[in-house]
């Protein structure tokens, strides 16, 4: 077919093989056992051009089709190879919702062709249920264990401490090495994702003042709440510093938290959806936490 479209477009056998690096023996050869296969003429020559017949023009049309569909196959090919082309779905804690989401999106749209990205949000429970069924193919969420005997692949990124966002002026900020305890009056939110808030929330409940406690899986409500209240959010490190972006809030390190964040991308590299574009994904991920401030 590419040999038919070339002399078709050319008008004679030199200027077609000169343009497919072949020679004019060859393509009058490659010609005849085409029309031979079909047992058709495609040609009919006036002097030293070919002239297509009119069943020639026909197939003529179909041949750019086809070498345009298999050009397409042959790039989707290669971009699945390269890691990116192809389906994934990522589910997000929700604190990587918050960071990483629009960095996703960013990266499907700037670095990758063909890309069907599907994004969802849960807690470290059911994100590591969702990949034992193959129904997402990689998680960042904060796990302190991985489950034993699930065959999930682990990638570790950096710890992050657990801090307090709260407004400019709130009374949190004059006191000297405030810890937990200072949280005592102040309404309270963090979600109940990660699984260093369970020994966060005992401590709070030990506290007699009864304040709020507000748990949330939607950081952005929590964080605005707090520009214009009371509420003490707390959330990692690296969370809290893209909120510094916004006017009207600072951070406020707390003494005596339990633990840190501990964030992991989870995936299986048996799983069969699992391809390139997965291991790509991971790469850009691990950048993105390695230059949060």
């Amino acid at each position: 077919m590419r040999h038919l479209v070339a002399v078709a477009e050319e008008g004679t056998l030199q200027k077609a093989s000169e343009r497919l690096f072949i020679t004019q023996p060859a393509l009058t050869k490659s010609l005849h056992a085409l029309e031979d296969h079909l047992a058709a003429e495609l040609f009919t020559r006036s002097g030293r051009r070919l002239q297509l017949t009119e069943l020639g023009h026909q197939l003529v049309d179909h041949g750019r089709e086809i070498l345009r569909s298999v050009t397409d196959t042959e790039k989707m090919v290669a971009n699945w190879g390269a890691g990116t082309s192809g389906q994934i779905t990522v589910g997000l804690g929700p604190a990587y919702t918050v960071l990483l989401s629009e960095h996703l999106i960013q990266t499907v749209v700037q670095d990758f062709e063909s890309v069907q990205l599907r994004l969802e949000t849960g807690d470290t429970e059911s994100l590591v249920s969702r990949l034992l069924d193959d129904t997402i193919d990689l998680a960042v969420c904060d796990l302190a264990v991985p489950p034993t005997g699930s065959a999930l692949h682990v990638v570790d990124l950096p710890a992050q401490p657990i801090v307090a966002l709260v407004r400019a002026d709130h009374p949190l900020t004059k006191a000297e090495a405030p810890s937990l305890m200072d949280l005592d009056g102040f309404p309270v939110g963090h979600s109940p994702a990660p699984a260093q808030f369970a020994s966060i929330g005992t401590g709070l409940a030990a506290l007699t003042r009864g304040a709020s406690l507000c748990l949330s899986e939607h950081y952005d409500a929590l964080v605005g709440t707090s520009r214009t209240s009371d509420l003490v959010t707390l959330l990692p490190l690296n969370l809290a510093q893209t909120y510094l972006q916004e006017p009207g809030l600072t951070i406020v390190e707390l003494s005596g938290i339990p633990q840190a964040s501990m964030p992991k991308i989870l995936y299986r590299a048996g799983a069969q959806k699992f391809s390139a574009l997965g291991y790509r994904l991971i790469e850009h991920i691990s950048t993105k936490f390695a230059q949060v401030p």
